[in-house]
């Protein structure tokens, strides 16, 4: 079983991006550090899955490519899409570039969303458990409150797509893969949400910016998708913000929004 303070490492770390914006680590540093967590509890089998999944998902992160083929051929044929999609955006999400490509030439969709289990509820309810006991988390009417704005619940995770995934963690060499694989550029997890060049954009990521550009993001579709929140505002302006060459900052304007200060 893991140890009170690697619970409380995978705490938080999850609520950091939401709640402690102010000291957060950047995207990229968030998934070096959530990789080991995520590798512990898939280990101590705290996720609500089969054993067999669990020790997939231990091998997918360790980047073991055969004993990953292996093992998804050892399950039941009808679960193994549901647990390769996972395996291949897990992988993304830990930087393996060499597993990924594997996956999806095995069938994983690059464009696809995958989903990971809730943790066990015994698991699950010591964490919460201890996070009211400790003071960075409030106490329990803190812990209450995250649990009220939906930043800390016991429902699963919805990953994807992998194109997004490797833009926040800033991995070109993932990206290069899923490019190979004909990702879809401006593919995003629902209308609303973000696409990987507002993302890499947002975090000043001029090598991820650069690539997306080269593979054919149109920065205009995502123009529109910013000034629905904030007219007057364009990808090119937030570019500027976060320190991208200016090379690519005129490659993020849009010829429909003259506005990019």
């Amino acid at each position: 079983m893991l140890s009170r303070i690697a619970w409380l490492a995978w705490a938080l770390l999850l609520i950091t991006p939401a709640y402690a914006k102010d000291n957060a680590p950047s995207l990229r540093e968030f998934c070096r550090q959530n990789t080991p967590v995520i590798r512990d509890l898939w280990l101590h089998d705290l996720y609500d899955a089969p054993p067999e999944v669990a020790a997939l998902m231990v091998n997918v992160i360790d980047g073991k490519l055969p004993q990953v083929r292996q093992q998804l051929a050892e399950l039941k044929p009808a679960e193994v899409p549901q647990w390769r999609q996972a395996a291949m955006l897990t992988a993304v999400w830990a930087g393996q570039a060499a597993i990924v490509d594997a996956l999806l030439d095995d069938g994983a969709a690059v464009d696809g969303l995958g989903w990971i289990p809730p943790f066990k509820g015994g698991f699950y309810q010591q964490t919460l458990g201890d996070m009211q006991q400790d003071p960075r988390f409030g106490g329990p009417a803190g812990v209450k409150g995250l649990a009220a704005a939906g930043i800390v619940n016991n429902q699963g995770q919805r990953l994807g797509p992998a194109l997004t995934t490797a833009a926040e963690c800033g991995d070109v060499a993932t990206l290069d893969v899923l490019l190979r694989h004909h990702a879809n550029v401006m593919a995003r997890r629902a209308p609303n949400v973000v696409d990987a060049l507002t993302v890499a954009t947002v975090h000043g990521d001029a090598a991820v910016v650069q690539h997306l550009l080269d593979h054919g993001a149109d920065p205009c579709i995502d123009d529109r998708q910013i000034q629905l929140r904030k007219p007057g505002a364009s990808l090119a302006s937030i570019g500027r913000r976060n320190g991208l060459p200016e090379t690519l900052v005129q490659r993020l304007a849009c010829p429909s929004v003259t506005s990019t200060h």
